[in-house]
C-alpha cells in the first residue's frame, strides 16, 4: 500500500507540472530534415528517431505536431494565386513552396501527404515512450472552402440567404461566410461554421473527439470565437434573420466533457490574444491559454514589463502560456532588431514567470526568418552557435520543479542606480528557491536586489544555475539587497537555500 501511495504522488506531481510544450510545423520540418539527412522525408514514419531522442533531452514535454490534418485542392490553388504575397517571407520562392493552409481543413484524418491515423498512432507512441505526449489541432470556427459538408450539411455554416447577406467581401462565389474574427480581414480560404446550429455543435463536438484518439493534448485554434457572447457580436446580423436564438451551454464546455470522456488527461490550450476572454477559457474548460500580453511588454521594455509583472501572481501564472515565438508570431531574434541578447532576455523571462513554457521550433537557434504557415520553407540561415548554448543551460534550470509549479513572486524593491531596468521575481518550491534577476536594457550596470527569504546565520550559499558558479555572500546584505552587476540585457538565475 505504501509503495502505491508513493507510486500515485509522483504520477500526479507529473502530471500536474508545468509542461514545455515545442511547436513544430510539420511539413516543413519534414522538408527541412530531407535537407538535413540528405534524403527524401516526406512521411511521419520517416523521421529519425535520434530527433525525439533531442527533443527529450532538451526538456520537451509536449511536441505540438502543428498542421497534420487533410486539406482541399480549393486552399492549395487560392494560396498559389497569392505567391508575390507570400514572397514577402521567401524572395526566392516558387510553386512548390507553397503547400496551403494547415488551418483549411477537410477531414480530421492524417494528411495523406505525410502519412494515416496509423502513423500519428507511431508517432504518438514514439514520444510517449521518451516521456513526452502528443499535441495536436483543433480548428473549431472554420473548415476548408471545398469542405463536402458544403453539400451534404450546407447549414452548419453561414450562407447568403435570398441575397440578405450578399456582400463579396464578406461571401465567396458559392455564397458561403469567409472565415473571420471581424477584427481582420477575412481568411477567404475557408468558411465560416454557424455555432448556434445545433448540427454543428454535434460535428464538432465529434471532431475534437476523433482528434482526442490520436493525441494527448489539443491546440484549439481562436478558441475565444465561438464563445456565445463573442458569436453573437461576430455574427449579429445573419443570427437574427435566420432566427437563431443563444445556446443555453457554451460549445467548449459541453464538447470538452464529452471528449475527456475518452481521454480524461487530455490538456486544453486555447488561443486568445485578449484578456477579457482570458477567465471564461478556464471557466468553460482549457488548462491554459495564450497569453501574448507578456509578449507585447517584453517587446515595449523595461517600464512596461515590470508594470505588467506587477499585477500578476501565481493564480494567473498558474494557466497562462507564455511565448516569444509561435507560427503566427515574427522571429522574436528580428523582433529585437536582430539583438541576440535582448531575445535572449526575452526568451528567458517567457520561460520562467510560470505557467505552460512554450517555444518555436527555430527559436532555439537564434533564427530570424519567419516560417509561414502556407510554405514548406523559410529563407536559409543556420543556427547560431551561443543562442543555442544559452537555451542549453536554460532548459537544464528548467527542470527544477521549482518552474514547473504554481509559486510566482515578483520583486519590487530594487535600488540602485539601475533599479529601473532591472527585472527580478522569485519561483521556489518547497526544496528549491531561485531568483531570477534580468538587465532589461541595452546598457551596462548595477542594482541591489532583496532575496527576502534566503536562509542563514552569517553567510549564505548562492549559485548561479545559469554560469555554474557559486558564491559566498553576507547573509544580511544579500536579504537587504545583493548586489548584482550585469551586462546589458544578461540574465542570471540565483538558487539559493538549498
Amino acid at each position: 500500500m505504501k509503495k502505491l501511495c508513493i507510486f500515485l504522488i509522483l504520477l500526479i506531481s507529473v502530471f500536474c507540472r508545468h509542461p514545455v510544450v515545442y511547436e513544430i510545423s510539420t511539413r516543413p520540418w519534414l522538408y527541412e530534415l530531407s535537407k538535413l539527412y540528405g534524403k527524401n522525408i516526406t512521411k511521419l514514419r520517416q523521421i529519425p528517431l535520434e530527433e525525439f531522442d533531442e527533443l527529450a533531452n532538451n526538456g520537451v514535454d509536449i511536441v505540438w505536431m502543428m498542421g497534420v490534418w487533410s486539406l482541399g485542392d480549393y486552399g492549395l490553388e487560392f494560396d498559389k494565386k497569392q505567391i508575390k504575397e507570400y514572397s514577402n517571407h521567401l524572395p526566392d520562392i516558387t510553386e512548390e513552396d507553397i503547400i496551403g493552409s494547415p488551418f483549411a481543413i477537410t477531414k480530421y484524418e492524417c494528411n495523406p501527404e505525410i502519412g494515416t491515423d496509423e502513423d500519428l498512432i507511431w508517432l504518438r507512441r514514439e514520444l510517449n515512450i521518451r516521456g513526452m505526449k502528443l499535441m495536436l489541432d483543433f480548428v473549431p470556427n472554420h473548415s476548408a472552402a471545398d469542405h463536402e459538408q458544403t453539400e451534404t450539411n450546407p447549414n452548419m455554416y453561414f450562407k447568403e440567404h435570398d441575397e440578405v447577406f450578399h456582400d463579396e467581401t464578406r461571401y465567396n462565389e458559392k455564397g458561403f461566410a469567409y472565415g473571420s474574427d471581424r477584427s481582420l480581414k477575412p481568411w477567404k480560404d475557408v468558411i465560416q461554421y454557424n455555432y448556434w446550429e445545433p448540427k454543428t455543435v454535434e460535428v464538432m463536438k465529434n471532431n475534437l473527439k476523433k482528434v482526442l484518439t490520436l493525441a494527448d493534448a489539443v491546440r484549439c485554434d481562436r478558441a475565444y470565437l465561438i464563445l456565445n457572447d463573442v458569436f453573437r457580436v461576430s455574427w449579429e446580423h445573419e443570427l437574427i434573420i435566420l432566427n437563431y436564438t443563444k445556446p443555453e451551454k457554451e460549445f467548449w464546455t459541453y464538447a470538452i466533457n464529452e471528449a475527456k470522456k475518452i481521454n480524461p488527461n487530455a490538456l486544453f490550450l486555447g488561443e486568445s490574444y485578449d484578456e477579457d476572454y482570458y477567465q471564461k477559457l478556464i471557466d468553460v474548460g482549457f488548462d491554459y491559454i495564450y497569453n501574448r500580453a507578456l509578449l507585447a511588454n517584453l517587446i515595449s521594455g523595461a517600464t512596461e514589463v515590470k508594470a505588467y509583472l506587477k499585477t500578476k501572481d501565481s493564480s494567473f501564472m498558474k494557466t497562462s502560456c507564455n511565448f516569444v515565438e509561435n507560427h503566427d508570431e515574427l522571429r522574436i531574434a528580428f523582433m529585437a532588431g536582430g539583438n541576440l541578447e535582448k531575445a535572449k532576455a526575452m526568451g528567458t523571462i517567457a520561460a520562467t514567470v510560470g505557467g505552460m513554457i512554450f517555444m518555436n521550433n527555430g527559436q532555439l537557434g537564434g533564427k530570424t526568418k519567419k516560417l509561414d504557415v502556407h510554405l514548406r520553407r523559410a529563407t536559409y540561415e543556420g543556427d547560431t552557435a551561443h543562442m543555442k548554448n544559452h537555451y542549453n543551460k536554460l532548459n537544464r534550470v528548467l527542470l527544477e520543479t521549482a518552474f514547473r509549479g504554481n509559486n510566482f513572486y515578483y520583486v519590487d524593491n530594487i535600488t540602485g542606480e539601475k533599479k529601473d531596468d532591472f527585472i527580478a521575481y522569485i519561483r521556489e518550491d518547497e526544496n528549491n528557491h531561485f531568483l531570477i534577476v534580468v538587465n532589461y536594457s541595452n546598457e551596462k550596470g548595477c542594482a541591489n536586489v532583496p532575496i527576502y527569504n534566503i536562509k542563514g546565520f552569517k553567510y549564505a550559499l548562492i549559485f548561479d544555475a545559469l554560469n555554474n558558479i557559486e558564491y559566498v555572500k553576507n547573509h544580511d546584505d544579500v536579504k537587504e539587497g545583493m548586489r548584482i552587476c550585469l551586462d546589458a540585457w544578461e540574465s542570471h538565475i540565483y538558487q539559493y537555500n538549498y
